[in-house]
């Protein structure tokens, strides 16, 4: 990976096609751009689901942070509001969240991630080599073609990967990097893409 003053953003998301194609053009990514030298960006694109969910982790200088973009907690609505009127407001707080672009607003917040178990995690993820990383539209998607079997899968997520530096915004898409990993093991990038998944998840759900 590129070296020093790195940030990394692991966007853990779940969005519609159109909406994960676009990422390396929204307010997220060049922001981040602007701000740190290198950005990694992860989603999990979804048929199912397109609310947002962001994970971020930074770094600028010697100093590692960590972020989420995420929904704010529902508000508490007293029993006896009326259902038409409870459901109302449930809907506009969706919608808004929905439909406001990814930037550093107010669903961008820090993580709580104790100093030690960034750096381990900064470290892991450096040695990954991720701008080495090759996606499906380089090596393709799924399993190689084989004479009279061809496996599809259908419906599945994602994973999305976002690089980006101060001098270029890399995108990477996996469809279906753990199932087709299971039936044609062995691609080195889509490898790596499940381990930089793994140890951010594992990361940030011990918090």
């Amino acid at each position: 990976m590129k070296q020093c003053l790195i940030t990394l953003a692991l966007v853990f998301t779940y969005i519609s096609g159109d909406a994960q194609t676009q990422l390396n053009d929204s307010n997220i990514a060049k922001t981040m751009q602007r701000l740190s030298d290198t950005t990694v960006i992860i989603q999990y694109p979804s048929i199912w689901s397109n609310c947002p969910f962001l994970l971020f982790l930074s770094k600028t200088g010697d100093t590692i942070t960590a972020y989420e973009y995420k929904r704010l907690e529902a508000r508490k609505v007293n029993g006896t509001v009326p259902s038409a009127i409870r459901r109302a407001m449930y809907y506009k707080d969706l919608t808004e969240y929905m439909n406001e672009q990814v930037s550093i607003n107010r669903y961008f917040v820090e993580k709580a991630i104790t100093l030690d178990k960034l750096r381990n995690l900064w470290n892991d993820v450096l040695r990954l080599n991720l701008w080495n990383m090759k996606d499906d539209a380089i090596e393709g998607s799924g399993c190689p073609t084989v004479k009279g079997s061809n496996l599809t899968i259908h419906d599945a997520g994602g994973i999305y990967i976002l690089l980006i530096s101060k001098a270029e915004i890399k995108p990477l898409n996996f469809y279906a990097p753990e199932e087709f990993e299971k039936f044609c093991p062995g691609r080195k990038s889509r490898q790596t893409a499940i381990k930089l998944s793994d140890l951010m998840v594992k990361a940030f759900r011990a918090q």
